[in-house]
């Protein structure tokens, strides 16, 4: 890093603190008047990457600054609830400046209780956003772009509830559809995609603290152009599941569904797909100031260029633990197994990354922390594996 550079980054710490912290502050609203309220908040990030495109040879090192303002307007009456909000987050790499990035982030949400059986609410968003260089369809040619793909998507979707909080049984209906488009023309065009989706679930009060769940999902994903000699993407995707929800049951407090999905395709040269489906997440939490979470799930996910589609398995566990009023710390290990099917080649990566974060609450409105993230990625196929090693200093403030 040359001297300029340094400076530059010394005069960011001192200027705007150091880093985005976990949402601890207890951010003050302005009212507004008309029970509305306006909350800002700002996160800031110092961080050291020794990978930014995520390649398995030529790294690219750089120091990244990571501005991230956010503007939130509420109202709650307890009847009804409004929310909007926007986010701009800004990258500046200071020794690689392709990299460079400002994204864009606005969502709404309205929710209202009809009446003691019936609630209705609806949501939508919208994303200016990028993929950094060596993700997404980059990966393993990070370095042959020369600048991240930029992508909007958007979703808008509704969910209506019938049956009162403390009766026996409920039934909860979502209908939604969504769609991503990315920027760069032709080259580009055979990502774009739209996708329909629903679910009906029914939740059954067991008694205690205990609801036992069944669901069925569907989603239609039609993608907007398939080049010339090359069988179209279009699919839809079923899942089955049922499961238990939990609370409160020997300190542990959690969701475990198991079942069934399936992805059959539009063209008959791409080879349908059956297999298991699951969802779980769980923590447990020994002390009140020590807890332990668990999550993992297998899906499917669209491919990034490669084979019919994405079959990914996925494990994480954090532990939290407040160490003093004011300092805590965060440790978590998530690992992925990403299983391309219908490929040319056989592709299967292991993912692994681990994540170190100590948090102090300085203030009730100023949080400051720092730690870093190493990650690890293993691929049967040539020039997709890769490490990384990313050390940061953060903070977050509110009013």
């Amino acid at each position: 890093m040359t001297k300029l550079n340094l400076s530059a980054a010394v005069f960011m710490i001192t200027s705007l603190g150091a880093g985005t912290a976990l949402a601890q502050t207890e951010a003050a609203a302005v009212k507004l008047g008309s029970g509305v309220n306006f909350t800002p908040t700002l996160n800031f990030d110092l961080q050291q990457d020794d990978n930014v495109t995520s390649v398995e040879e030529g790294e690219i090192e750089s120091l990244v600054a990571v501005i991230n303002p956010n503007f939130l307007l509420s109202a709650d009456d307890g009847v009804s609830a409004y929310m909007v909000n926007y986010s701009l987050l800004r990258g500046e790499y200071f020794d690689s400046e392709e990299d460079n990035y400002t994204d864009h982030f606005l969502s709404g949400e309205a929710a209202w209780e009809l009446n003691v059986r019936n609630r209705l609410a609806v949501a939508a968003s919208f994303s200016d956003g990028h993929e950094p260089r060596g993700t997404g369809f980059s990966q393993g040619a990070g370095n042959a772009q020369n600048e991240p793909d930029r992508y909007q998507s958007n979703d808008v979707n509704a969910t209506y509830v019938f049956g009162a909080a403390t009766a026996k049984g409920q039934l909860e209906l979502q209908l939604g559809t969504a769609d991503t488009d990315y920027e760069g023309g032709m080259r580009t065009a055979g990502r774009d995609r739209g996708t329909d989706y629903g679910s009906i679930a029914f939740n059954y009060n067991a008694g205690g603290k205990t609801k036992l769940l069944a669901e069925v999902g569907r989603r239609e994903l039609g993608y907007e152009y398939t080049a010339v000699g090359n069988e179209t993407l279009d699919s839809a995707e079923m899942r089955y599941q049922v499961g238990v929800t939990w609370e409160g049951t020997a300190k542990t407090t959690g969701t475990a569904k198991v079942g069934l999905r399936t992805k059959d395709f539009v063209s008959p040269e791409r080879k349908d797909y059956t297999g298991p489906a699951w969802e779980v997440g769980v923590r447990w939490t020994p002390k009140e100031y020590s807890a332990f979470d668990f999550n993992t799930a297998r899906r499917s996910d669209e491919t990034s260029g490669v084979g019919n589609f994405i079959d990914v398995e996925s494990y994480t566990l954090s532990w939290h633990h407040a160490w003093a009023d004011r300092l805590s710390s965060q440790v978590t290990l998530d690992h992925s197994i990403n299983d391309y099917q219908g490929a040319n080649v056989e592709r299967v990566e292991d993912i692994n990354t681990g994540t170190l974060r100590f948090n102090y609450q300085m203030q009730r409105w100023l949080a400051f922390n720092a730690g870093f993230i190493v990650s690890d990625k293993e691929s049967t196929a040539a020039g997709f594996s890769y490490d990384k090693n990313v050390t940061f200093i953060g903070l977050q403030a509110s009013l």
